[in-house]
């Protein structure tokens, strides 16, 4: 589950502490799966293949709900650390792929 930090807390332990919010969105998955433009999405997918001269198991592609598709193309993907930094930080999983398809 991911988190952003909310504050940090003055301790004397000799490990940091804070207060935190998780991210809601990532536990309704349902609500992503609707709002994802998997046509966009597979779309970006095939040319960033063809640019690179690699295939896929389309019928796998074809199975797999959007969740899965995104989260994966977005840790296989071959992005620096800006690129990649910005899909962590993606709020929830219509931004992840908004943004997997803008990059």
């Amino acid at each position: 589950c991911r988190f952003r930090i909310v504050q940090e807390l003055a301790v004397k332990t000799p490990f940091r502490q804070c207060r935190f919010a998780p991210f809601l969105t990532d536990l309704d998955e349902d609500q992503a799966e609707a709002e994802i433009d998997r046509p966009a999405l597979l779309k970006a997918f095939r040319a960033y293949l063809q640019a690179n001269d690699l295939e896929a198991d389309w019928e796998s592609v074809s199975r797999a709900e959007n969740a899965m598709l995104v989260n994966a193309l977005s840790m296989m993907a071959p992005y620096g650390p800006a690129e990649k930094q910005a899909l962590l930080e993606a709020a929830d999983l219509k931004t992840r792929a908004e943004t997997l398809i803008a990059i």
